[in-house]
């Protein structure tokens, strides 16, 4: 049975200036494919950096970006999904 896809957000913060910026830019590239959108917002206030991605992907798919981003030192990882729609479920059968 083929997983559901969800519209899910990922917040990435690291330590502004760090190299962590071009790991997760590294990282993200290879599931460019399943991107909508993304905002890179570079704090002044407490020197980090938080970079945002809407992605559209099954759940296997989410876990894997964020596994791999959240090796990476210095960086924290946060996802949230939206909940599958009922009734745009049934227009699809």
């Amino acid at each position: 049975m083929q997983k559901p896809i969800r519209m899910a957000f990922v917040l990435i913060s690291f330590p502004r200036g760090s190299r962590a910026f071009l790991e997760v830019v590294s990282i993200i590239s290879k599931f460019e494919s399943l991107f909508l959108g993304s905002i890179h917002v570079p704090s002044l206030e407490n020197e980090e950096s938080v970079f945002g991605i809407l992605i559209k992907a099954d759940t296997d798919q989410l876990g894997a970006i964020t596994g791999m981003l959240g090796k990476i030192s210095g960086v924290r990882v946060k996802s949230a999904v939206l909940p599958i729609d009922e009734n745009d479920s049934q227009k699809e059968s």
